[in-house]
């Protein structure tokens, strides 16, 4: 997923930074910074771990 599908999958999903913060160990600066729109990096493995978060999130909500 690029960056605007992570950022609109979050919104769709309804989770908050703090959430995917704890549920991933993505330190939560990181998570606010990115999903803010105020710094699009994220470390590969950081991304990783966000996109299982959302995938789970997904398929619960199905």
């Amino acid at each position: 997923m690029d960056n605007q599908e992570l950022r609109k999958m979050k919104e769709q999903l309804g989770l908050i930074d703090f959430k995917i913060g704890y549920k991933t160990g993505v330190h939560y600066g990181v998570i606010e910074s990115f999903f803010s729109g105020k710094s699009d990096e994220l470390s590969p493995k950081d991304r990783e771990k966000i996109e299982a978060l959302f995938a789970a999130e997904a398929k619960k909500k199905r």
